[in-house]
């Protein structure tokens, strides 16, 4: 009877297959050796990018900063600025206000009332004067009234009197002149100079104390 011995086979193929598991397994290594190598470049790729655009937003935020302290820097320069402006208009006012007012005064007054003293102290201006006629003086109580200038004009009395043989109504009225205000409150209106009035109309005084 012949025996064949099948062992050297079954090695073989024992054999084959391990060589065949060894390059499937040296395959699959090489793969995820370079799949992670891919992975971690790609990965430091974006690291640098991330990098470079954090650096260029660090960039502009210290750009807007400079910027912004200029800005403050101009609005400190222009608030002090408009102060001193307003400090110049109210000065200018406090200069030119008794002037415009005589000249407002003139433009006013009826031909027939006089006045005999003008005050103007602390935003209030006095008026006393005479008239030949008490509706005159009311006229001209409201004609102050529609000034520009004056406000809460005050009529606070007329009597008759007589002087020369002439009967005169003496009148004392009060009013407001809001001027330094408007100085303060609107300098944006600095620069324009007041429109001057007509003269005084013959029989009027307005200067005299």
């Amino acid at each position: 009877m012949i025996r064949i011995n099948l062992l050297p086979v079954r090695e073989a193929r024992r054999a084959a297959n391990m060589r065949k598991q060894g390059v499937f397994l040296g395959g699959a290594v090489g793969a995820g050796v370079a799949i992670s190598l891919i992975l971690s470049m790609w990965m430091a790729a974006r690291i640098s990018h991330e990098r470079a655009l954090i650096g260029a937003r660090e960039s502009e935020l210290k750009k807007l900063e400079v910027i912004q302290k200029e800005v403050k820097r101009f609005q400190d320069e222009q608030h002090a600025i408009e102060q001193k402006l307003g400090i110049i208009d109210q000065i200018e006012a406090a200069r030119t206000g008794p002037v415009k007012i005589m000249d407002e005064l003139a433009m006013r007054i009826p031909s027939r009332v006089w006045l005999v003293k003008l005050v103007a102290k602390g935003g209030v201006l006095e008026i006393q004067g005479n008239s030949i006629d008490a509706e005159i003086v009311a006229d001209f109580a409201a004609a102050l009234e529609d000034s520009p200038m004056l406000s809460h004009v005050d009529l606070q009395e007329t009597t008759l009197e007589e002087t020369d043989g002439l009967k005169l109504s003496a009148f004392k009225m009060t009013a407001q002149y809001p001027y330094l205000k408007e100085a303060v409150e609107a300098p944006a209106a600095r620069g324009k100079k007041a429109q001057r009035r007509p003269a005084a109309k013959p029989g009027a005084d307005p200067g005299k104390e």
